[in-house]
């Protein structure tokens, strides 16, 4: 599928897709552990395909370095995604309330498993439509949940056509895991 974002990292595969119309909550699929290595998130919390490309690899980063603060990546994917330190305060920010119509699901699996996969099982559990990533989140809302204020925006030039919003959540991302 075309609307499904791979990456890959040592011997991580990432794969994440925006799923819209879903008819079965995703915090029954996590509560009953039928989609192990499948992580969700609200879709107002992710700026671009890169941060979430960004947040992948950061999780593999610190999983593979031996600093991570979960032991499961997909945790540790949601830390670095929402760019906070303990887990529930990720949670709070970019995890599920129940009322979702449509969420990020995210597959990171090791070695020869493929991730797209899982989130094929995901859309046939869930039911919804895999759609493009489009962000759903006004500009405003997303400097309010990274703490990015105006004068930081107006720091950063526009390159390459990369909004310098969505670069800075992206630098946020990795300072999480150096600092």
């Amino acid at each position: 599928m075309a609307e499904i974002i791979r990456s890959s990292y040592g011997p991580y595969k990432f794969a994440a897709a925006l799923i819209n119309g879903l008819r079965r909550s995703p915090l029954e699929l996590l509560a009953d552990s039928q989609l192990r290595s499948v992580q969700f998130c609200r879709p107002e919390v992710v700026a671009s395909e890169r941060h979430l490309i960004a947040a992948f690899a950061a999780a593999a980063t610190t999983t593979l370095s031996g600093v991570a603060r979960s032991r499961r990546i997909e945790v540790e994917f949601i830390l670095r995604l929402s760019c906070q330190r303990q887990i529930q305060d990720a949670l709070r920010v970019a995890g599920l309330t129940g009322e979702e119509e449509s969420v990020v699901a995210a597959a990171i699996t090791e070695g020869d498993e493929d991730p797209e996969q899982l989130l094929v099982e995901a859309l046939q559990m869930l039911g919804g439509v895999v759609k493009p990533f489009e962000r759903t989140a006004p500009p405003q809302r997303l400097m309010e949940l990274y703490g990015i204020s105006e004068a930081q925006l107006e720091t950063v030039p526009r390159t390459g056509g990369i909004e310098p919003l969505e670069l800075l959540i992206i630098e946020k991302v990795v300072s999480s895991y150096v600092s």
